[in-house]
């Protein structure tokens, strides 16, 4: 009576196993393995604007009127940084030309 029943149940067992596959391998997406060419192919610019192609119209105006902000404050930023160090060094140059005028030739006398 067992060996009537054992290759019932081997077969019941192993129709549990395929429907366990079938049913991880719809749920999963498969993984691609890591390619480091690809990764610089695939670059940041690339997904950013993937990214944007894929927004709505509105979204996209808001994201563009906000990447303009951003980027005329961070040029302002620059440009006042700049503008600070060329004043420093004319300062700088002139005291050391009111150093050397006055209290040099003071020194020298």
């Amino acid at each position: 009576m067992s060996d009537r029943n054992s290759p019932n149940w081997e077969e019941k067992l192993e129709q549990k196993f395929k429907d366990l596959e079938a049913e991880i391998n719809r749920q999963t997406t498969p993984v691609r393995p890591f390619n480091p060419q690809e990764e610089n192919s695939n670059g940041t610019f690339t997904r950013v604007a993937t990214w944007y192609q894929g927004l709505g119209t509105p979204a996209k105006v808001g994201v563009t009127v906000v990447g303009v902000v951003v980027g005329l404050s961070i040029l302002n930023s620059i440009l006042k940084l700049v503008t600070s160090l060329i004043v420093v060094g004319i300062l700088g140059v002139i005291l050391y030309g009111l150093y050397r005028t006055f209290i040099q030739n003071k020194s020298n006398s």
